[in-house]
């Protein structure tokens, strides 16, 4: 397959267990180049490390799945990358970067790391909701979306849509379970607009975010 012009409202999909080979080919195969705005664009990859679980345990994305992007945009001559996650409440960003692979990532490629629980953030309204939304990944350009497909014990499913509830301060992810996760998830995303999608589907967990009975 040559390379061809990305359709933003299609799905691409590759089988294997190759992660860092199968996301190299697909993006050459979308050539998502010619969607990135400028070489010195400021893009974000946005992983899920919602706790600090490496990705055998069906919770986290894969490291590989993020050095086959991060090794795509370098060679592209994108150098202007960060790789920005909010954990869960219950656990500290810091500690899913190190456990989850990702503090390697940053020294093997000098690609910072943003911790978003501690970054500062400004109130949106969207719809008759006021949401707050951190600060650093409303600066980006382009923002790379790399959620784990698995399933969750209040939602059922969590993925792309939820993934972005990362990209929140600690006060406003409480308040979001309290409005029911649906409403609140899904206006997250008319505020804060994802470019490109990258579903990590090599290993989930069926029935909860938290990983532990991998599949």
């Amino acid at each position: 397959m040559g390379k061809f012009m990305m359709n933003k409202d299609s799905l691409y999909i590759i089988y294997g267990d190759k992660a860092k080979y199968m996301v190299l080919k697909v993006l050459e195969d979308i050539n998502i180049v010619k969607d990135i705005p400028a070489k010195d664009s400021k893009i974000g990859i946005k992983p899920n490390l919602v706790l600090a679980k490496p990705a055998e345990s069906g919770a986290t994305t894969s490291p590989e799945l993020v050095e086959g992007l991060i090794e795509y945009l370098l060679s592209h001559g994108f150098k202007n990358i960060t790789i920005l996650e909010g954990s869960w409440v219950g656990d500290r960003t810091s500690r899913a970067f190190d456990v989850c692979g990702y503090t390697d990532i940053s020294k093997k490629y000098n690609i910072p790391l943003v911790d978003l629980q501690k970054d500062k953030y400004t109130d949106y309204h969207v719809k008759g909701i006021n949401l707050s939304l951190c600060n650093k990944i409303m600066e980006l350009d382009y923002l790379i979306n790399m959620p784990v497909l698995k399933g969750h014990c209040q939602t059922n499913i969590t993925c792309a849509l939820k993934n972005l509830k990362g990209c929140i301060p600690d006060k406003e992810k409480r308040r979001f379970h309290t409005m029911g996760l649906h409403k609140p998830i899904a206006y997250l995303n008319k505020a804060l607009k994802q470019d490109l999608i990258i579903v990590d589907g090599l290993i989930g967990d069926l029935n909860f975010e938290e990983g532990g009975n991998p599949v």
